[in-house]
């Protein structure tokens, strides 16, 4: 359309250059023979193209690129000299809102894709994976105080953010002893006005902690995940504070929160809250010898909630107690992959089977499942699955009505009603679907997103086959066969 019509070509061009995706690897054919390069044939050829027709260039919103570092040596030319071509294409997209399928680890040092991002004056979303050495940390810790970086480096990581006035979603993962202090949050923090979506995870109390928690900005989805300097109190004072109002997605992930207090706290004090993810290991409780008063936990606002504590406490009773006492009036779905005994699942709309079609061909899970029976729990969704198909089939067995069909007298006919699990009217589903598509794990995780070698469905890939029509022959239809993309969004990690 675009060759034949100008007006079309008004409507085409922003659909076919809006979003780019560069799946797997380059073509054997474009390395070796054609090009002569050993990677990133496609974005040399793909950068070209938008240095020369700037019309095009302006179009591009969202540059999805292969993370081929995963087969290069991860120090060396060969990495920097990538990192460089993948820097060059993002320089000449003007408009660019989002940089996907690469994350490059960002170890406070220098490096042109870092710096090409924070030119892009549109940029709605960004990921740091901050990267380090343990050694840097042990110096910092016993001389180097308060910081735990040179102030250069410091400065420079702030500056990174001065021009994203526009940037909505900010991912914060540390990786391999990541360091980022305390004031360098909050800094960034402060240059991100439009900041609505955050996710920091993997950070220890040095970094992040309760202090850090009480100065986030005002936001719509938190995520909090693997940071050990959170306290009770802290999460308290948190809920407490106008900063979380505004919140309608939390995930609280291996915080270990000890008082369901404080899931109390929370859940009375955003009323807004339509989203909740609980997962940690141990069982947050009561205090001890308190009068207790259902439903303990509540939610006017909550829509979907997913709660996985591993080890069995009374957490789990108390949820259950509170979703039955009506604690939770608009809550539709609960998703619980640890409810070992089945107390949440009772509280839920009877359900006729929960196990999927791909659960019969999960033999390493069955192994993992029989071995997790005697020595631990296990938190998969085939173990849930199976857990809660069993509690099905059980109560099945067992008549739960009788209806007693009598004439003058004489008892003609008894039928029984099989048994279920559930509530009969309740309003709540109960689901055992994971965030990503035949994950055995139900919430997302940063493997998800970081692990560029599962970014497309291997069952589902093309050759050009389909156009093997032509009188061209296969040299003209045939190319390397590509599979289909895998988009991992950062929608779903909130």
């Amino acid at each position: 359309m675009c060759m034949t019509s100008k007006t079309w070509r008004r409507a085409a061009r922003p659909k076919m250059y809006g979003t780019i995706w560069l799946v797997g690897d380059d073509s054997i054919l474009h390395v070796k023979k054609k090009f002569k390069m050993k990677w990133g044939s496609r974005l040399k050829l793909l950068r070209r193209t938008l240095r020369e027709n700037r019309i095009l260039a302006e179009c591009v919103r969202e540059l999805k690129v292969p993370d081929v570092l995963g087969h290069i040596a991860p120090k060396g030319s060969d990495r920097e000299r990538y990192v460089d071509v993948v820097a060059s294409v993002v320089m000449a997209c003007p408009n660019l809102e989002r940089l996907t399928g690469f994350y490059n680890k960002y170890d406070h040092n220098f490096d042109r894709l870092s710096y090409a991002l924070s030119t892009r004056t549109r940029l709605k979303e960004h990921v740091w994976v901050i990267a380090g050495d343990n050694s840097k940390r042990e110096a910092s810790s016993s001389y180097l105080s308060p910081g735990l970086l040179q102030p250069e480096q410091a400065d420079t990581f702030l500056h990174l953010h001065d021009v994203w006035r526009r940037l909505e979603t900010l991912f914060v993962h540390s990786q391999s002893a990541g360091v980022l202090d305390h004031e360098l949050f909050i800094g960034a923090f402060m240059r991100l006005p439009s900041l609505k979506h955050l996710s920091i995870s993997n950070f220890d109390a040095m970094d992040f902690d309760d202090t850090t928690l009480g100065a986030l900005p005002p936001l719509e989805s938190l995520r909090l995940q693997n940071l050990h300097g959170i306290t009770d109190r802290g999460m308290l004072h948190y809920a407490s504070s106008t900063a979380a109002q505004p919140l309608r997605h939390l995930s609280l992930i291996n915080l270990e929160i000890m008082g369901l207090a404080v899931i109390s706290k929370l859940f009375a004090s955003l009323h807004d809250l339509r989203r909740f993810t609980f997962v940690q290991e141990s069982s947050p409780e009561s205090p001890i010898g308190g009068i207790v008063f259902q439903p303990i936990v509540a939610s006017a606002s909550l829509a979907f909630l997913h709660w996985d504590v591993l080890v069995p406490g009374s957490a789990n009773d108390n949820l259950a107690a509170s979703i039955e006492a009506g604690g939770f009036p608009k809550l539709r779905t609960l998703r619980a992959p640890s409810d070992h005994h089945g107390a949440l699942q009772a509280v839920c709309r009877p359900l006729e089977s929960v196990t999927i079609s791909s659960d019969k061909y999960s033999f390493a899970a069955r192994r993992a499942v029989a071995a997790g029976n005697e020595t631990r729990y296990l938190r998969t969704l085939f173990a849930a699955r199976q857990a809660a198909q069993a509690r099905i089939e059980r109560a099945r067995t067992q008549a739960r009505f009788k209806i007693v069909i009598e004439e003058a007298g004489v008892v003609k006919q008894v039928l029984k009603i099989p048994g279920f699990v559930g509530a009969i009217g309740s309003n709540v589903s109960y689901s055992l679907t994971p965030d990503v598509h035949g994950s055995d794990s139900a919430v997302i995780d940063v493997p998800d997103l970081l692990d560029g070698g599962k970014e497309t469905d291997a069952r589902d890939g093309c050759t050009g086959v389909w156009n093997s029509e032509h009188p061209g022959g296969k040299k003209w239809w045939s190319h390397k066969e590509r599979f289909r993309y895998r988009r991992v969004e950062l929608g779903r990690f909130f």
